[in-house]
């Protein structure tokens, strides 16, 4: 008996059992084990699934040549802002990871203790013993973890069997490395050949970061600007590294200048603006001096100025009569001034 004649079988057997007399259409034949609301069901969800493929890649298609433009690379460096003047994205061919990035962005400590090395090792503060003793009693502090832009010469008094001893210090934090770091690329990338890029990327970086620099903001503005990608160029990274690693070694020079001058020996704890201001002005021509005989030179000097500039271009202007340094401007001249020949090597003079 084949499976059509069992089944039929059964269906009799059943409508009778249920009072409903013999059936009056024999079961069809159909797929074996396949309803035919099944089928149908299939066939709409197969039905849709290539409608939606269809779509999709016509969607696709639509949106490429808008994707395009959006990352085309730049023909010149003009092309690096739009009409607005606004910053483009820069298409590179090295894709730079975000770990790369945090690891230029942020130096380790060893790099750190590195180059306040620099400082205290330089001839200027050796070959002068009151200088070179009242530095290396200051301790060394880098605080990455902080995202201000800033560095101090500060003091505190120990208290110990009941004495009290003065203890100076050194600090900086990371917001302040990082701040170099970014201007540090920015002119190797000028110096690379992308005219202007410098002065653009400064003058549209927004103005918080010239107070605070956290690393993950920093990031987003490095590839929002285009430079990210630059720093997979081994030669620019390097140059990088030199110009915002001098910047770093001026600001802890200036910092030590505190220090050696003996800024924070005072027995007031509080002073005027002006003479606040003055003691700034010795400080920087303090790390003028050190820099003057510092291996490296060159990239210090140029580390600095640009520090300077993007100071000046950034805060300059803002609460004037409240601030506790001279304008960024005017430490730019006066740095430029103190360091006439290296200046003058580099096609800088003031007019």
């Amino acid at each position: 008996m084949t499976r059509k004649e069992i089944l039929e079988q059964q269906y009799q057997k059943s409508r009778v059992a249920n009072g409903h007399g013999q059936a009056r259409t024999p079961l069809r034949e159909g797929p074996r084990g396949t309803s035919f609301v099944t089928i149908v069901k299939r066939t709409i969800a197969i039905v849709t699934v290539l409608a939606a493929l269809y779509w999709g890649v016509r969607l696709l298609s639509d949106a490429k040549p808008v994707l395009e433009e959006m990352v085309e690379a730049p023909s010149s460096p003009d092309d690096l802002t739009s009409s607005d003047g606004a910053l483009r994205a820069v298409k590179r061919d090295g894709m730079v990871a975000d770990e790369q990035l945090k690891g230029y962005l942020t130096p380790s400590e060893a790099e750190m203790l590195q180059l306040y090395g620099y400082v205290v090792q330089a001839p200027f503060v050796v070959e002068n013993l009151q200088y070179r003793d009242r530095i290396s009693k200051a301790d060394f502090g880098y605080i990455a973890t902080n995202d201000m832009v800033n560095a101090f010469a500060g003091r505190r008094f120990n208290e110990e069997n009941g004495e009290k001893t003065l203890a100076f210090h050194t600090v900086i934090f990371g917001g302040a490395a990082r701040y170099a770091r970014m201007v540090g690329l920015a002119a190797a990338v000028q110096d690379a050949g992308e005219e202007g890029v410098l002065g653009r990327f400064i003058t549209h970086m927004p103005p918080y970061m010239c107070a605070e620099c956290a690393e993950g903001k920093c990031i987003a503005y490095l590839r929002r600007s285009g430079l990210a990608e630059y720093l997979s160029d081994p030669s620019i990274r390097q140059r990088a590294i030199s110009y915002s690693s001098g910047t770093i070694v001026s600001v802890l020079a200036h910092e030590s200048g505190h220090h050696a001058l003996g800024h924070l020996l005072s027995t007031s704890e509080r002073t005027n603006l002006e003479i606040e201001r003055n003691q700034e002005r010795e400080a920087d021509s303090f790390a003028s001096s050190v820099i003057s005989a510092c291996p490296f030179g060159e990239y210090i000097f140029a580390g600095t100025l640009f520090w300077h500039y993007a100071l000046a271009a950034q805060t300059d202007g803002r609460d004037d009569l409240k601030r506790s340094h001279p304008l960024s401007k005017e430490r730019f001249e006066n740095f430029v001034r103190a360091n006439a020949e290296k200046a003058a090597s580099m096609g800088i003079a003031l007019k």
